[in-house]
This record gives C-alpha cells, structure tokens and sequence, in this order.
C-alpha cells in the first residue's frame, strides 16, 4: 500500500475540470444576459459552423471532442431556437449536413462580443506571458494525453486536430 498522498485541490486534472465549469457557466449567464438563448455547448458548434459551414454531425464531434449524440441533442437544440438547419447531402441522402441559418450567421458578432468580454473578465489580473505559459502546458498535457492512451481516443475525436 503507498503511502503517497492524494491532495484533490492541488490535482491539475480538478482544477482544470471546476475551471472549465465555472467558465462554461459564466459564459452561459453572460449569453442569457444579453437575451441569447445559447449555451456554451451549443456556442462550440456554432463556432465550427461559422468557420466551416455544411459540416455533417460526425464532423462536428471530432471538431469539438464531443460524441455524435451529444451533438445531436445540441444540434437539436440550436435547430429548435432557429439557428441551424438539417439539409440532406446530395451526394448521400442519409449523410444530414448542418447549415447556418440567417439568424445563426447574424447572432455571430454578438456571440463573439459576448465570449470575448467574458473570456476578458476571468484572465483579469494575469499577464499575456502567463496565460501563454498556461496554454503550452495545457496543450502538452493534452498532447501526452493523446499519446498515453495506446488505442487512441474515441473514435469521434480527431487526434489530428490536436497533435502538432
């Protein structure tokens, strides 16, 4: 039995995890506060749309590290508020590929505000070289991550994206 000791609050794995919680929660109150029904979730999917519009649901998942049902129900949801549309592919009736619709494309600009002042308001207090410091540790994490695991992530997550 080891004698080593287990301090949660000092785990990069917790404080990584409660950091992107509490974001992603601000993030959404902040979109509510300016009368956009989106969540952070849903503002991810959004984001690959705006750079790539017409991806199909699995392209979406390895995009944003999320499994095809999840992106269904986010989809799902972004479809119900007007903001995205299914359109068969024409080369593969069964293939659905997601399209902007002219609310999802005019919402951009304000979503964006939105994130950015957000994301402004929690690095409050940290210097540029500190949160550069911060993302090359997190993307090397990310990347040893990607190579401990011997048979690779699931499926649905692009490696490639993510592995320089």
């Amino acid at each position: 039995m080891s004698n080593k000791c287990y301090d949660l609050d000092d785990s990069l794995g917790y404080l990584v995890s409660q950091t992107a919680r509490a974001m992603s929660h601000q993030l959404n109150q902040n979109f509510l506060q300016v009368g956009l029904n989106v969540t952070s979730e849903q503002w991810a999917v959004l984001v690959q749309l705006w750079g790539d519009d017409g991806l199909n649901q699995q392209e979406i998942a390895c995009k944003v590290g999320k499994d095809k049902a999840s992106i269904t129900r986010l989809v799902d949801g972004l479809e119900k508020r007007n903001l995205v549309v299914r359109i068969s592919d024409k080369s593969d009736r069964r293939n659905k590929l997601i399209y902007l619709t002219k609310e999802g494309k005019r919402v951009k600009e304000q979503l964006i505000g939105v994130a950015v002042d957000t994301l402004d308001d929690l690095q409050q207090g940290i210097s540029k070289s500190d949160l550069e410091n911060c993302k090359n540790v997190l993307r090397q994490v990310f990347k040893n991550c990607l190579h401990a695991c011997k048979r690779g992530v699931e499926p649905e997550f692009d490696q490639k994206k993510h592995v320089e």
